[in-house]
């Protein structure tokens, strides 16, 4: 009998449970504690499977503890692919580069084992000295001097109240990255970490998890801080006019907006190549002499505030330094404008003008076009929707492009989230609050890395994911304006 002819394309990506959003370029980090292990799993073969079932087996890391469930995802059709997620807890667990076994069973099939990999850092933060320190196998990244422009206390569009302090969104303007490589090497270029990503990424996750601190810190309230470190930003001018909305505990706004803020390190760093490796190849090393460490101290500034999706510029300017065996030192310097490239050319939600309760479930449609014509597919992207209703509850649910769960057809560019009414109602009526209104639907969608293993470091390093390429925020610099956070869809829900 033959295997499931079921693969998993795309490596699978971390996502942080409170906030629902995927980390830069879905790394793993332990100081995050439990995050969710991602996946899309295709059918590969010309027609549907049946009764198709998804296990993560395993984590090749001792330290890593997977919360073990099966995903019984029932008939799978031909091509599809259909995202899947388990809470994996990786606060043990050792930096590197782990295989992890995904385990695909269906009707008339052997189960078939699908191995890929993940990447996981390990970040710690020491106060007396405000340094970040990301260590992966290849060495360690020292981060100080970390800066960003913060957030005013005026509150979203629309919204009563004052904003929680330090919730942000943070978008960074200062940072000194210094890399201490493990061992130290000979030659133009050393490692990269785990064998892929530019070192950019790492300082990219020091900027997302100080964000993500400062959220966490704000749900110590309703028990929620699930992170192991401590230290956020310090602040500058202008501030962003813009908090996150008090949604009834949800903090996948705050998410949101942080992860539009912080991959704007990535922009001003470059996607073809980072500054290490352009200052590694304009300041090579003498022939024998070992590199000890090398530094980039990096400014960015933002003509225009950075916003999912558009091709916003940033000007940077940074300084790239080389420390030798023989005590010398090399330097580079760069001044110059980039330019966001993971850009859309909208979203577009559908959803019903009306419901009723009795009614098994809510469904939203959305279409995400590319910039230049054509929209984002099947495992494309990672993307979800959240309903809020009349009362403040907010739910949130993962689209699918696989023609299942309420989808009509894969990989046509439409992806479909379904609200479950009956467990709405349940949880409206155990607060004893009226569901029966006008819900706000939002959505937003995150990029996937597409490289593939067989690729050379340097070119696969140039695919990063993470990136938000829809959503309903808007970041703004204007004092005199709020950011806009915009219901994409309104749908009225008739109550008992």
């Amino acid at each position: 009998m033959p295997s499931t002819p079921v693969v998993v394309r795309k490596r699978p990506f971390a996502v942080f449970p409170l906030t629902n959003t995927m980390l830069p370029d879905g790394i793993f980090d332990s100081s995050l504690r439990v995050q969710r292990l991602t996946c899309h799993v295709t059918n590969t073969s010309a027609g549907d499977l049946d009764s198709v079932e998804v296990y993560l087996e395993s984590v090749g890391d001792p330290g890593v503890v997977v919360t073990a469930t099966t995903h019984h995802v029932g008939r799978l059709r031909a091509g599809a692919s259909v995202m899947v997620a388990w809470d994996v807890d990786f606060t043990n667990a050792s930096p590197g580069k782990k295989l992890v076994s995904i385990r695909v069973g269906s009707n008339g099939f052997t189960v078939n084992r699908c191995i890929q990999r993940i990447f996981v850092s390990r970040t710690t933060f020491d106060a007396p000295t405000s340094t970040w320190r990301v260590e992966v196998p290849e060495g360690t990244l020292e981060v100080t001097g970390l800066r960003a422009i913060g957030p005013t206390h005026a509150g979203w569009e629309g919204q009563d109240g004052k904003c929680p302090p330090l919730i942000g969104p943070f978008i960074p303007t200062r940072m000194s990255m210094r890399f201490i490589p493990n061992p130290a090497y000979v030659g133009v270029h050393g490692e990269l970490p785990f064998g892929d990503p530019w070192w950019k990424i790492l300082g990219w996750i020091v900027a997302a998890i100080a964000a993500i601190v400062a959220i966490a810190a704000a749900a110590l309230g309703n028990g929620n801080a699930s992170v192991s470190v401590g230290g956020t930003f310090d602040e500058t001018e202008p501030s962003v006019h813009c908090c996150t909305p008090k949604v009834s505990g949800d903090f996948t706004v705050a998410g949101i907006a942080s992860a539009i803020a912080s991959a704007a390190v990535i922009v001003g760093l470059a996607d073809d190549a980072d500054p290490f490796w352009r200052g590694q190849e304009a300041v090579p090393p003498p022939t024998g002499v070992l590199t000890a460490w090398e530094n980039v101290d990096v400014g960015f500034a933002y003509p225009t505030p950075p916003n999912a999706g558009a091709a916003y510029p940033v000007d940077t300017k940074w300084t790239y330094k080389r420390g030798l065996s023989d005590g010398t030192t090399q330097t580079y310097s760069v001044s110059e404008t980039r330019e966001n490239v993971h850009v859309a050319d909208g979203v577009k939600v559908t959803a019903p003008d009306k419901v009723r309760y009795r009614e098994e479930q809510l469904c939203v449609q959305a279409e995400f076009s590319k910039a230049g014509g054509g929209l984002f597919v099947g495992d494309d992207i990672y993307a979800v929707a959240l309903f809020v209703s009349s009362a403040g509850l907010t739910f949130v649910e993962l689209m699918n492009d696989a023609g299942t769960h309420g989808d009509n057809k894969p990989n046509d560019g439409s992806y479909t989230a379904c609200l479950d009414l009956g467990r709405v109602y349940k949880e409206h009526v155990k607060r004893g609050l009226d569901m029966q209104g006008w819900w706000k639907i939002y959505v937003f969608a995150q990029d996937i890395n597409g490289a593939t293993p067989d690729q050379l470091p340097e070119v696969a390093a140039q695919s990063i994911g993470g990136f938000v390429v829809a959503g309903p925020v808007e970041l703004n610099f204007d004092p005199s304006l709020p950011c806009p956070l915009r219901a994409q869809a309104t749908t009225f829900v008739e109550g008992p």
